[in-house]
This record gives structure tokens, C-alpha cells and sequence, in this order.
């Protein structure tokens, strides 16, 4: 699954599980805010800081290491539970519970269900991302969280058209 890169340039330094439970914390302290933390340079790193804390002595050296003296805006990745949560959907349809049982019991639309599990099946038989995305109507992205596969980032399912041209207006007195 493919991360932002606010939070993948993290994973680099200390590895993806890491930067992961660095994003889950601040998310938890930061509720509701731009998430944020400051990386002191790495003489200034001491035990009681908070990266120390969340990741440990090493890994937050090595942060500092690499981006000492500024602030990190990772992303809060709110899209790895929804992913999560879409691949019970699919997790539960294979133990085979029917579309609407799956929907019940997850509190999700017949639809949204219906999609994931139709999805799930195009790309199986081999069909392309893109044509995937158009047939369900959820976004490529989308797919590869929820289907765990890399997709490139092929913009939204639907082009909104062309732009319609200005009209005209009529002077002020």
C-alpha cells in the first residue's frame, strides 16, 4: 500500500511500521489538528523527547539525523482504516456471508459492498484498474488500498468535462 509522501519519507529513515505508529500517536495526541512534530537537531535529542517515546532512542536519532531542526507535517493516513475496514468486506464475503449479511453486520450499504466485492472480482479476471474504477465508480487509489495492490496515480473516475465559457456580463453604471 502505497504511503504519502509526508509519511513515506519518514518510513525511509525509521521503516514503514514505524512511521506508522509515529502517525497513529500524534493522530491520537493531535486530535482534530494538522499533525505535527518537531525533530531537534541530533546533539539537542535527549530520552525525555517525544520521538524518543514513540519510536525509541534509534529511530528517532536517525530522524534527527535526517531532518534535524524542522517540523514534520506527516499526513494522518485516514485512508489505512477505511482500507482496513473495506477488506472485511472481502475477508467476510469469503467466509460466505451473502452481500447483504456483509453489509448488516459492517453497517455499510448493499451498494458500497456490492462494489468492493464486483471490484474485487474484475481484477482477478484480469481487468485493468482503470476499467475496474469506471464499472464500480471508486477511484483507482481507492481500489489498490482496498485490494492491496500498487496502482498508478491515474487521477479521478470521471473527468468533470469541459470547462463551460464565461458569461457575459453586463457593464456597471
Amino acid at each position: 500500500m502505497r504511503l504519502p509522501k509526508s509519511v513515506q519519507q519518514i518510513a525511509d529513515v525509521v521503516g514503514r511500521d514505524k512511521a506508522l505508529h509515529l502517525v497513529r500517536t500524534l493522530r491520537q495526541q493531535q486530535a482534530g489538528k494538522t499533525l505535527s512534530i518537531y525533530v531537534p537537531q541530533p546533539e539537542r535529542l535527549h530520552v525525555n523527547h517525544a520521538l524518543v517515546g514513540i519510536l525509541g532512542y534509534a529511530e528517532a536519532l536517525a530522524l534527527c539525523q535526517e531532518f534535524g531542526g524542522t517540523h514534520l507535517y506527516p499526513s494522518a493516513c485516514r485512508y489505512l482504516q477505511r482500507a482496513i475496514k473495506n477488506r472485511q468486506i472481502l475477508a467476510l464475503r469469503d467466509t460466505g456471508l451473502s452481500v447483504d449479511e456483509v453489509a448488516e453486520q459492517l453497517g455499510m450499504s448493499r451498494k458500497w459492498v456490492a462494489n468492493v466485492v464486483d471490484a474485487r472480482d474484475m481484477v482477478r479476471r484480469g481487468d485493468s484498474i482503470e476499467v475496474v474504477a469506471r464499472s464500480v465508480k471508486i477511484s483507482p487509489l481507492t481500489l489498490g488500498y482496498i485490494l492491496d495492490i500498487d496502482v498508478d496515480d491515474v487521477g479521478p473516475v470521471t473527468s468533470r468535462g469541459e470547462r463551460r465559457a464565461a458569461s457575459p456580463q453586463m457593464p456597471l453604471l
